[in-house]
């Protein structure tokens, strides 16, 4: 079995494991009542995993609503999952009830839906919510969502329901990790650090990128992993402008090879690492010059995330890059990193009124125990390339830790 750092795959202990659902399940209820939201309805299948640790087909259930949960300011949690599904996690201590979910869209319901005031499904749904919501909260009949349709919200207000918003509690729940979760999160890094190790074995003139990037999902399936959620490698002139997805283009001699993982790996953690290399090759000076910035971008601004520093204040310090690189560089600088990419994001400096990405960006403080990603991508317009490079970091009481230090070209500094 391959060790990285002394991991290995299912590292953690069951004890282990069980402790971050407590933590998890008892943070969201914590937070539920300091924001005053008495019932939470969550349909994002991540929202599903951080409440419960109930993993069914997380990455068909982002696109499909085929499993929600119901859950108290109190603790009161039900699991609705699919029929025949009802009896796999009726073990975990985080689940008071497993029912029957109700799957409320055309894909399942069809012409049923159409030019109706309620299809049966959505009647029956609407109706069971309410129950729940009059048995558990008589007195305030307002539910938090992270996700619903329309048609939902105009039933359950049929029903005398009042949808609120449950982003705001789910998103800073998430956002701050115990020990035992970033022990998780580092079992998750090791893997990809396997992952990428594998990939540089691969890497020869003559190999197509996919090939070389199945070696990221092999590793990540071997650790146990979930998902890759974006299709982020490409080589030679494919880097510049960033953002090409993985091809069966050819790897020549000479090529940039750039690598964002956006992996889920272990536990369900992310392990979101950017990497650039190079195909049997030297680079130029002028990939030097590249290399050089992206890696003062990211590891130059760590020592920024301290707990208790403003989002702003990191904003407003960190470093600008010379004219001919912002057009192309993300408008985001970081953001936080969990179960899936989370709250916060803050801005790139200079970047913050850009059109697109991920708006003009909000103030917040950063605490101990987020998990946060730096990312810097480095190409000028029209350029022959470009470098990517992105560390994952943990904000602690003290100096920020590093935990992506693997695959630095030191040579290249």
């Amino acid at each position: 079995m391959r060790s990285i750092d002394g991991l290995t795959p299912g590292t953690l202990s069951d004890a282990t494991q069980e402790a971050i659902r407590t933590y998890r399940h008892d943070r969201v209820c914590r937070l539920m009542t300091e924001h005053g939201v008495p019932a939470l309805l969550t349909y994002d299948p991540l929202n599903i995993r951080y409440i419960t640790d109930a993993r069914n087909m997380q990455v068909y259930a982002m696109c499909n609503d085929v499993r929600y949960v119901f859950l108290t300011a109190d603790g009161h949690t039900i699991l609705f999952d699919w029929n025949n599904t009802v009896d796999f996690f009726s073990d975990l201590s985080t689940i008071d009830e497993v029912r029957e979910a109700e799957t409320v869209a055309f894909f399942a319901e069809g012409a049923t839906m159409v030019g109706t005031f309620e299809s049966p499904t959505l009647t029956r749904w609407a109706d069971e919510i309410a129950a729940l919501l009059r048995q558990h909260s008589p007195d305030d009949m307002r539910i938090g969502v992270d996700r619903i349709s329309f048609r939902s919200v105009e039933a359950l207000a049929r029903r005398g329901v009042t949808v609120i918003d449950g982003q705001e509690v789910l998103s800073k729940a998430r956002a701050v990790k115990s020990a035992d979760e970033i022990a998780a999160i580092r079992v998750s890094v090791a893997a990809c650090h396997d992952g990428f190790d594998r990939m540089v074995a691969a890497m020869r003139p003559g190999i197509t990128e996919v090939d070389m990037w199945a070696q990221l999902h092999q590793a990540n399936i071997e650790w146990d992993g979930e998902f890759i959620n974006a299709r982020l490698m490409a080589a030679g002139g494919r880097t510049n402008p960033w953002m090409q997805e993985v091809s069966l283009n050819v790897i020549q001699q000479g090529d940039l090879v750039v690598c964002d993982s956006d992996m889920f790996g272990p536990y369900g953690y992310g392990a979101d690492i950017s990497r650039t290399w190079i195909c049997d090759a030297e680079p130029t000076e002028r990939q030097r010059h590249l290399y050089r910035l992206s890696f003062e971008q990211t590891m130059g601004n760590v020592d920024l995330f301290r707990a208790g520093t403003s989002f702003k204040e990191i904003e407003s310090k960190n470093m600008r890059l010379p004219d001919e690189y912002m057009p192309q560089m993300f408008s985001s600088f970081a953001h936080g990193i969990g179960l899936g990419n989370e709250w916060p994001m803050i801005m790139t400096v200079g970047k913050s009124d850009a059109k697109g990405g991920y708006g003009g960006g909000y103030d917040g403080v950063l605490e101990a125990g987020m998990v946060m990603c730096i990312e810097s991508y480095l190409g000028e317009v029209g350029g022959p390339d470009g470098v990517k490079l992105e560390q994952q970091i943990l904000i602690t009481e003290g100096a920020p830790e590093v935990m992506s230090p693997f695959h630095i070209h030191d040579s290249w500094l």
